[in-house]
């Protein structure tokens, strides 16, 4: 696995994570679940000709009518302060321009959300 796909996959693996740290610690503040833990899993595979991330947690969830923006630049759904709507654009552009990936991802409020960020290792390998 080449050096760029490592860095790649990090950074876009980060901020997933740290999205995911702050959804679920979001709901775990506003619950009315006495045993609600704040989750987060994340996990990685070689597709052999791929390498697969995935970040699921037990957060507030993404509704449907803005998922379509969530990479775009300077979006955002935390308050003002707190967010610069940069991250997940960024990674989108890493993932996709740069080395022809995609980032996907599945949710439904109150159930959470799980990105899928898939890096292709030739277009990888051609890099390094």
């Amino acid at each position: 696995m080449s050096q760029a796909s490592v860095l790649c996959g990090r950074r876009a693996g980060l901020r997933a994570m740290c999205n995911g740290f702050y959804a679920a610690t979001k709901r775990g503040r506003a619950s009315a679940e006495p045993d609600f833990r704040p989750i987060l899993k994340v996990a990685t595979h070689d597709l052999g000709d791929a390498l697969a991330i995935r970040v699921r947690d037990n957060g507030t969830g993404i509704p449907a009518e803005i998922r379509d923006k969530l990479f775009q630049p300077f979006f955002t759904t935390k308050p003002t302060g707190e967010g610069t709507g940069l991250g997940l654009s960024i990674s989108y552009d890493i993932v996709t321009q740069q080395h022809g990936g995609t980032i996907e991802v599945e949710s439904a409020p109150g159930q959470g959300a799980c990105f899928r960020v898939y890096l292709p290792l030739k277009n990888m390998k051609d890099k390094t």
